[in-house]
């Protein structure tokens, strides 16, 4: 039995999926004429078919990357160069105040390039506000980066909708999602039509970690941020990840044969949690409501307890869950998130995130249950 909770960070390897890649895996280098590097560059070929036939694009509008990081960096960094090298009045960047660090630290990065951030507010459940879009898109906006599913509270975006309200306004500002929290996971999908890039994580799927990828209208050039070969259009040069590749697809594959039992379960998990710590009457706040959230992450809060000492509990008790985003987990700054979403101190220094995977089982959920019981009980006493 495991008592591994934080899916959201590193989602376990389908082992299905993984033999599947085994199996058809050469050694052979994609670039090279031989029939190797044929087998090779057919395997990734088969794998961006698959991405577009699952997201509604084209091919060859799919860039294999190493993850949704680097996606993120050579979107946004690749067209802010694009629009400084042609001399662009557009100067304005617009994130929402709850992106992921990779998205947030990149724009803002952008600032000594001379551009204006501007920051989209969220309500007090983590969703983006929707009515501030025709107040923060102008002429200069540039480019929108705005995510599907927060990767911390699992709040859902209506990124269709803030999309369709920009490009009524402007239908030249670049739209960019992060997808990495929806791919493969929910039903509902970034519409190609207003949604001008997105990008993916293979290891949130059920992939391995080192492998990702972005889509990128034929709307919108960038340039690239690297050199030295011509591989993924010379986005993303140097020789293919072909296993990341191959294990991405038979993933994204697994996902979606057991799309609708996945999600089924993993949302009758966390609804079992709640009723669990309900029948235990432990004091805990849900953080966002379970129909503006991801099924597969719930991100709840014990006031009265520390949520880094609940984590050190849990670890050395067999649970491991997290605190926020795994990319901020050694941070000690309270949560940009949650401050966004403007809760009380008492809320976000007790806050956790819980998420679920296809492995988890009622009876993890029970002990996982019992221990935040105990926990919360053992720090009231003290």
């Amino acid at each position: 039995m495991s008592g591994y909770f934080d899916s959201a960070a590193s989602m376990p390897i389908f082992p299905r999926a993984l033999l599947n890649t085994l199996t058809k895996i050469n050694h052979g280098n994609p670039s090279s004429a031989h029939l190797p590097g044929r087998q090779a560059k057919k395997i990734i070929n088969n794998t961006r078919l698959q991405i577009a036939d699952y997201i509604g694009g084209d091919p060859d509008q799919i860039y294999f990357t190493s993850g949704a990081t680097e996606a993120a960096n050579i979107l946004i960094q690749g067209y802010i160069s694009y629009l400084i090298n042609n001399s662009s009045f557009r100067n304005e960047i617009i994130v929402s105040s709850i992106e992921h660090p990779a998205v947030f630290q990149t724009a803002y990065a952008m600032q000594s390039k001379g551009f204006v951030i501007r920051e989209i507010s969220c309500n007090e459940w983590g969703e983006i506000n929707c009515n501030e879009i025709e107040r923060l898109v102008n002429e200069k906006t540039a480019m929108v980066c705005i995510m599907a599913v927060n990767n911390e509270t699992g709040a859902i975006q209506p990124v269709n909708e803030i999309a369709r309200q920009i490009k009524k306004i402007d239908s030249d500002v670049f739209v960019v999602c992060d997808a990495v929290q929806q791919f493969a996971k929910l039903d509902v999908k970034p519409e190609l039509q207003v949604v001008d890039a997105l990008f993916m994580s293979g290891h949130k799927i059920g992939a391995d970690k080192g492998i990702g990828c972005f889509y990128l209208s034929n709307r919108f050039p960038i340039l690239p941020l690297m050199y030295g070969g011509v591989q993924e259009q010379s986005y993303r040069p140097g020789t293919e990840n072909v296993y990341g590749i191959a294990l991405l697809g038979e993933a994204l594959m697994e996902s979606l044969r057991n799309h609708d039992s996945t999600i089924g379960k993993v949302r009758q998990l966390a609804r079992h949690l709640i009723s669990r710590l309900d029948f235990l009457q432990v004091n805990y706040v849900r953080l966002v409501p379970d129909e503006k959230s991801s099924p597969y992450i719930l991100s709840l809060a014990f006031p009265g307890t520390s949520s880094a000492s609940m984590m050190r509990d849990l670890t050395t008790s067999g649970f491991y869950i997290s605190q926020g985003s795994a990319c901020s987990s050694h941070s000690m700054a309270p949560s940009r998130i949650l401050s966004a979403m403007r809760l009380p101190n008492e809320i976000i220094t007790s806050a956790i995130r819980i998420s679920f995977s296809y492995e988890n089982t009622l009876e993890e959920v029970d002990l996982l249950a019992d221990h935040l019981a105990l926990y919360c009980k053992v720090e009231i006493e003290i």
